[in-house]
């Protein structure tokens, strides 16, 4: 039984936020409709946006990237889609 009192207490003292050193940063603004959540591109590291929008669009869904690594804007229909030579 003590057992189990030390590790409730290990817990509690852990999950209490004064001891969190973690804030959230803010929500990046949508760039796709409201409806469509699911495809946001997500937010990146600030210091990876540079080498990331250089790279350019690798696909329709891919975005353009702030400084603060939230995506400005979706890349669109035709980045990145590469035109095969027909048959």
């Amino acid at each position: 039984m003590a057992a189990l009192s030390a590790i409730a207490v290990g817990v509690g003292s852990w999950a209490e936020p004064s001891q969190a050193q973690y804030t959230p940063k803010p929500s990046c603004p949508l760039v796709v409709p409201a409806g469509q959540q699911i495809v946001q591109p997500k937010r990146i590291q600030p210091n990876q946006v540079k080498a990331k929008n250089a790279m350019g669009c690798l696909s329709p869904a891919d975005a353009v990237y702030g400084a603060d690594g939230c995506p400005l804007k979706l890349c669109g229909p035709n980045a990145g889609v590469i035109q095969l030579p027909g048959p």
